[in-house]
């Protein structure tokens, strides 16, 4: 932990953050997808970030602001159902001048934060398990009405997250899993569109349709394959086996990373997520309350699993779902929505007591 004229900051955190923001502006510069453009987004990613890290954030998460935030992305996600934009077969943007704007990356950290500050009001019980849910559950349809399955499943993920750090009882969340499951085929034969059937089609056998809704899983597999040990280098978009798909910089970056930087650049974005993961974990572990245990534990869910999905959606053990990686894919929205996340983290991870060692460095820093 750095301390600076009364500011704590980790490092690792810092570090790991800024350099998957510049992978991300390397990665849509080669591929031509708006290098420059990517540059501003993730410098106001990286300010969002130390801004936040600086604040308190049992301030932040002091009622009414979840309350207030909750009810200002719920809104957002109905204004996407009356009036988004449609691109790709799913309605998840608002279009705002000459930009769009997707209200489903933000309600992640606004759910977190409601279910936070819930856990710091209440102890955990089965009431409080349901008011969780009543939380949950409105988000998750409405996102899934988009349909936008990925962002909906991390929802889910992240709810179950934050109730078992919470400390809900394993009966009653088996309870909800049986549940759960037992609607699961019920709700895919109702609720599931066709071109998402497709793709779990694709994903179940490739060859089906090599030219039409198997091709960018083919071009993927190709790229991935290409890349070894150490990548084809930083070769143009022209000549970049992911050249004609068309969410190569946001959707599938993980494989255009394996392409060009190879498995030693893969690893590395990795490892980078892993240490986000980790010290977003090791600052739940020190908090000096429930609320910043809660917080920074879902928050680090939001983006480790996220992260997961999109890694195995690129090596095809999930089928695609159209979640960007964290800091790296192409996207404001999730770019600024994963640097809130970080920098609440930071903020919970500034809080924990010190450790002798740093009183004694940032006593010297004041001499």
């Amino acid at each position: 932990m750095i301390s600076w004229l009364g500011w704590r900051l980790d490092p690792w955190l810092l570090g790991a953050i800024a350099g998957l923001l510049a992978l991300g502006v390397l990665m849509a510069a080669v591929s031509s997808d708006g290098g420059a453009r990517q540059a501003i987004l993730a410098t106001a990613a990286l300010a969002a970030f130390l801004a936040l890290a600086r604040l308190d954030y049992r301030q932040l998460c002091a009622p009414p602001l979840p309350g207030f935030g909750y009810v200002l992305a719920m809104g957002a996600l109905a204004t996407v159902l009356a009036l988004g934009v449609t691109e790709f077969g799913s309605q998840r943007w608002i279009g705002i001048g000459g930009a769009t704007v997707q209200p489903s990356e933000f309600m992640k950290v606004a759910l977190v934060a409601a279910l936070a500050a819930l856990a710091a009001a209440r102890a955990s019980s089965a009431r409080a398990l349901l008011l969780s849910l009543a939380l949950t559950v409105p988000p998750f349809v409405l996102v899934a009405l988009q349909p936008d399955a990925g962002t909906a499943l991390v929802l889910l993920a992240v709810w179950g997250v934050v109730v078992v750090t919470w400390g809900a009882a394993w009966r009653s969340l088996a309870g909800i899993a049986v549940s759960t499951l037992a609607v699961a085929p019920v709700v895919f034969a109702l609720a599931v569109p066709d071109y998402q059937r497709e793709r779990i089609a694709t994903f179940v056998d490739p060859d089906r349709d090599p030219l039409g809704s198997g091709f960018t899983l083919s071009q993927v597999e190709l790229a991935l394959a290409s890349g070894g040990i150490t990548g084809r280098g930083l070769v143009p978009s022209t000549e970049s086996a992911l050249a004609f798909v068309p969410a190569r910089s946001s959707d599938f970056v993980f494989a255009l990373i394996a392409e060009q930087l190879g498995m030693i650049g893969a690893a590395a974005v990795l490892a980078l997520l892993v240490m986000i993961a980790y010290r977003g974990l090791a600052a739940a572990a020190r908090a000096p309350d429930r609320l910043g245990r809660v917080l920074a534990t879902g928050l680090t869910a939001v983006i480790f699993t996220q992260a997961a999905v999109h890694v195995a959606v690129n090596l095809q053990l999930l089928p695609a779902t159209g979640l960007p990686l964290p800091f790296v894919s192409q996207g404001g929205s999730s770019l600024l929505t994963m640097a809130l996340a970080a920098g609440l983290i930071a903020s919970v991870a500034a809080r924990e007591p010190p450790s002798s060692r740093q009183r004694w460095t940032a006593e010297r820093w004041r001499r």
